[in-house]
């Protein structure tokens, strides 16, 4: 009797080790069972977006967003799909990033002047006057990773995921009758934004705004008599020329920044190897952009002069003092403004250093 029972707490400590034994196995067995299925799931869900392009249909940004589209469709097997709406389709451009923050639209493209009055630091990234860089300098310094993180960083602040930046060349006056120095502009109604509009209220110069998309009707109607709203190639493709045929030389700021934006939420719900189909995608967007409106700037300008367009220099002094009012505008009004138009004025001050810029 003691031999059998001393084995019984034996017994019971095998049958407690098998038991827990069991547990666990069954418990790795049912969370790899999960796991699976929710890889699975991950793997056969297809993730729609609904984008809203602001520019026109034959703009380059246009033609390398459907680009995108049917790529990512491509490279993610199906598994991703963008419904790129045509301008206005939805919201007109001044309301995309509200828009997209809130998650009404799941992503669009844009220009950061528009958005400005939510998010200051967008305004002066957008075309900062007096920058003497370049578009492939632009591209660079933004895909820098102090630059992307920054402006991701900012964005995020309002639910906004800063997809990829959209360059192109600089701003060029389109105006109804030539233009040769700022005096001139003081006498007409003309139509700026974002801080080039800033730059110009320093020089006296009073503004107008009107979305992008209604330039054309308001210059033919009379209700402006110039607009600054974007390269000479830009000007062909809008026709702007048609109704106010002088195209003032050298332009007035470096590059445009325009971007592709997305909703936070809908960025975050991605799985990873997705993330990174569409980072890849977007970055080709970008320089796809850039690439499109290089090739059109070699036959813009005899283009345009074939239908009519005069190209009018800017004196020597307007450009001087152009320059002198727009880099002090840099420290003196916009970094005191904002503290992260500040920080982003200090990575541009940077960039222009490593580079050889003095400014």
């Amino acid at each position: 009797m003691k031999k059998g029972v001393a084995t019984m707490p034996i017994i019971q400590r095998v049958f407690s080790y098998i038991s827990k034994f069991l547990i666990l196995s069954i418990a790795v067995m049912l969370t790899l069972s999960l796991s699976t299925a929710v890889n699975k799931a991950h793997a056969k869900k297809v993730y729609k977006f609904t984008m809203q392009n602001m520019f026109s249909l034959n703009h380059p940004v246009t033609t390398a967003v459907k680009e995108m589209a049917k790529n990512l469709n491509k490279e993610s097997n199906g598994r991703i799909k963008i419904q790129v709406l045509p301008s206005g389709a939805l919201v007109k451009g001044p309301n995309v990033f509200e828009t997209v923050g809130n998650g009404s639209i799941d992503m669009g493209t844009t220009c950061s002047c528009y958005h400005g009055g939510i998010l200051p630091v967008a305004a002066t990234s957008f075309a900062l006057p007096g920058d003497p860089r370049g578009v492939d300098e632009i591209t660079d310094f933004i895909y820098q990773p102090a630059t992307i993180a920054f402006l991701r960083d900012a964005y995020a602040s309002q639910n906004v995921f800063y997809g990829a930046p959209l360059v192109w060349d600089g701003y060029t006056i389109v105006s109804k009758e030539p233009i040769k120095t700022w005096e001139d502009l003081k006498k007409i109604k003309i139509r700026a934004s974002g801080t080039i509009a800033k730059t110009l209220m320093e020089m006296g110069v009073p503004t107008v705004f009107i979305p992008f998309s209604e330039i054309y009707v308001a210059l033919s109607r009379g209700t402006i008599d110039a607009e600054i709203s974007g390269s000479h190639a830009e000007s062909y493709l809008a026709k702007t020329y048609e109704v106010a045929k002088y195209q003032t030389v050298p332009n007035i700021s470096g590059a445009q920044n325009c971007e592709v934006i997305l909703n936070m939420e809908r960025w975050q719900e991605l799985p990873d190897d997705l993330k990174a189909i569409f980072e890849k995608a977007l970055k080709t967007c970008s320089l796809k952009v850039a690439q499109i409106f290089n090739e059109d700037a070699v036959s813009v300008k005899a283009k345009m002069e074939a239908e009519g367009a005069q190209f009018i220099q800017l004196s020597d002094d307007a450009v001087t003092q152009w320059m002198h009012t727009a880099v002090n505008l840099w420290d003196n009004q916009l970094a005191k403004e904002d503290e992260l138009s500040a920080k982003y004025i200090e990575l541009v001050k940077q960039d222009l250093r490593n580079r050889g810029y003095k400014f």
